[in-house]
């Protein structure tokens, strides 16, 4: 198991088509990624963004296979707007709802774009070293369900690869696979196959969701 490099990600943050940050308070802001898709089912696309805040140069809005290097300051929320899929994204519209450091930043180097799933899901994704000797990703997917925003699951997985004094690498490695929908969870160490997790996990409010809540399986710093 490898944590995904993607070749574009140095250009991505390096992009320099300018979209101006404007609307609510002073913070400066700018759309990095959005998706238009029917997230409450009712038959009307919504659109999901995610929002670099204090973007520290100008930034291109990414697309799949791209991510974006974040800066020291730079915080990402997420914003969706119901009913709006079909019109062009635009920050000075108010979102139904927001949800302040979707990525937290302190563990991700990397986030890449918005990825729409099954049964009106969505996923955010981001990376730590994204390939190097000491890294990690992990996907978080988002559900609607009864006018409520959820959690529906939790992946991640680690590799690091340590030199010794005698030259050679010993590599450790791990992952979970949590599906608060189901209840279910898987977790794996090494090489060795995912084991089912004794937790029975629910559905967590996407306002009040942090790593906090993740089981010790998940957890590895």
């Amino acid at each position: 198991m490898t944590c995904r490099l993607l070749v574009p990600l140095a250009l991505a943050a390096l992009g320099f088509c300018v979209i101006p940050a404007s609307g609510q308070g002073k913070e400066a802001r700018a759309i990095l990624s959005d998706i238009a898709i029917d997230l409450d089912n009712d038959g009307k696309m919504d659109r999901a963004m995610l929002v670099l805040v204090n973007p520290e140069s100008t930034v291109n809005r990414i697309g799949g296979g791209e991510a974006h290097m974040l800066g020291e300051n730079e915080r990402v929320d997420l914003y969706v707007f119901l009913g709006d899929g079909d019109r062009a994204p635009d920050l000075s519209r108010k979102p139904q709802f927001i949800k302040k450091s979707i990525v937290d930043t302190e563990n991700a180097q990397m986030v890449l774009a918005l990825e729409s799933k099954a049964k009106g899901s969505f996923t955010i994704s981001s990376c730590y070293g994204c390939g190097a000797r000491k890294s990690w990703e992990q996907s978080l997917t988002i559900v609607s369900r009864r006018g409520e925003f959820l959690v529906a699951g939790f992946t991640r997985n680690w590799e690091w690869n340590v030199h010794t004094s005698d030259a050679n690498v010993e590599t450790a490695m791990g992952g979970c696979d949590i599906n608060f929908l189901s209840g279910k969870g898987v977790a794996s160490r090494d090489l060795g196959e995912g084991k089912p997790l004794r937790t029975k996990f629910k559905p967590i409010k996407l306002a009040l969701w942090s790593e906090r809540k993740l089981p010790k399986a998940c957890r590895f710093y």
